[in-house]
């Protein structure tokens, strides 16, 4: 499962995702979608790594991820299908890889 590939890279690159939404807001409808859908299977595919949910009424939907010494990114997943969610995700695992390469390299 294709899909499955980024979910299985997020310990090695990120240490916490935290995914901001509203609950009723029809904006935050494909992010909530997306945690009805993958919440359980990320947990159980990455169980130590912290996936926080924050729930407040009237927030613009956002996914923050934070990297290796607090570094951070975010994605804005307004009014994006689940789907659409997912690939905010692999992107931000993207960057997060890119990101560890460039210090890897500073780093020699």
């Amino acid at each position: 499962d294709p899909e499955m590939s980024w979910k299985q890279l997020l310990p090695k690159y990120l240490k916490e995702v935290r995914i901001h939404l509203c609950q009723t807001s029809s904006s935050s409808r494909g992010v909530r979608e997306f945690i009805e859908a993958h919440y359980v299977d990320l947990k159980k595919a990455n169980p130590t790594l912290p996936i926080l949910i924050r729930e407040c009424s009237g927030i613009q939907p956002r996914i923050y991820a934070r990297y290796e010494m607090g570094r951070e990114n975010n994605a804005d997943v307004s009014n994006l299908s689940k789907e659409d969610v997912s690939g905010k995700f692999e992107t931000l695992v993207a960057a997060a890889e890119e990101e560890k390469k460039k210090s890897e390299l500073q780093a020699k």
